[in-house]
């Protein structure tokens, strides 16, 4: 089973990576902000305290530029091809199956942060998950762990024998 904090993304992910994976990293988060181009309170907070939480490496008006960026990038995209282009390429750049699946995690509780998944927003998820080449059973944990929340433990406690 898995313990849902193990699909958190922290600051030793990031550590781990090049300037390009990082990049990719923060636009696939904002991918996950404005996927169902209704972005609400509940969902920049989270957004804030992901992405604002973390140590990117750069001084806070260089990630705010950053985060604008990749929003500009992505509003611009106007096909189904051109977004699918995009998100293969983001696959490109983060090579790790683990990242990924935390990465994937990650927008996904962006997504829910307003309690509730819309279509469009699943639609998203879909295109990652196929895209990221997230088998069925992983997708499935994720899912899992996205419902049980960032608290929930789902392996069996620890026992000691007396």
């Amino acid at each position: 089973m898995i313990e849902s904090g193990g699909m958190h993304f922290d600051a030793s992910d990031l550590a781990a990576m090049d300037d390009a994976q990082r990049v990719a990293v923060l636009e696939t988060m904002v991918v996950g902000l404005i996927a169902d181009d209704k972005v609400n309170p509940a969902e920049i907070r989270r957004f804030d305290e992901i992405v604002l939480g973390l140590p990117w490496g750069v001084e806070r008006d260089v990630l705010v530029a950053m985060i604008q960026g990749a929003r500009d990038r992505l509003v611009a995209l106007k096909t189904p091809a051109e977004i699918h282009d995009y998100v293969v390429n983001l696959a490109h750049r983060l090579p790790s199956q683990t990242l990924r699946e935390k990465v994937v995690f990650t927008i996904a509780t962006l997504m829910y942060s307003d309690g509730e998944l819309v279509q469009t927003e699943k639609n998203v998820l879909g295109l990652f998950v196929v895209a990221f080449g997230i088998t069925s059973d992983r997708a499935a944990a994720i899912k899992d762990a996205l419902r049980l929340g960032p608290t929930t433990v789902t392996k069996p406690p620890e026992t000691t024998g007396n």
